[in-house]
């Protein structure tokens, strides 16, 4: 009699793509480039407008891959603190509540994660060329700004 052996669960890298091999990089969601890409972005992203509990809960997010990007570019799923809801965030906002419900926005943990995440896709530059993350924009910007599209869309057509 032969033993069987179970497949290896496959899973895919979150960042890259790529098959993940070791149990420990499948428990991640991450490969070792990648990760320690994610880990060199949380020290060189520029973390100002959030709290320590926030960057702490953004990296823990990283860590547990509760941050995946969608199809739309800029723009990621990031589950909840408690695995209830999952948020649509992008950089400029997030739709938890308190993307959505104050005025400005305040820069909640998902917008951190995502400012770790897209710190870390962009391309490597020394840090005396290294630019800030631009503040967000408070809501009544995008507003106008989507007035400004709506108009000029109504006005071509």
């Amino acid at each position: 009699m032969t033993a069987s052996t179970a497949p290896a669960e496959t899973r895919n890298c979150l960042r890259c793509g790529r098959k993940l091999r070791s149990a420990q990089a499948r428990a991640r969601g991450m490969g070792e480039g990648c990760w320690r890409k994610v880990r060199a972005a949380e020290r060189t992203a520029d973390l100002s407008a959030w709290t320590p509990s926030q960057i702490a809960e953004a990296e823990q997010a990283i860590e547990d891959g509760a941050v995946v990007p969608s199809n739309r570019e800029g723009v990621f799923h990031v589950v909840s603190s408690d695995g209830s809801e999952v948020h649509l965030t992008h950089r400029d906002g997030c739709n938890c509540v308190n993307g959505l419900k104050t005025l400005p926005p305040r820069p909640c943990w998902h917008r951190c994660a995502i400012a770790i995440v897209t710190d870390m896709q962009a391309p490597a530059t020394p840090a005396a060329v290294r630019v800030a993350i631009p503040a967000p924009r408070a809501a009544s910007d995008l507003w106008d700004e989507l007035d400004r599209l709506t108009d000029a869309f109504m006005a071509a057509a």
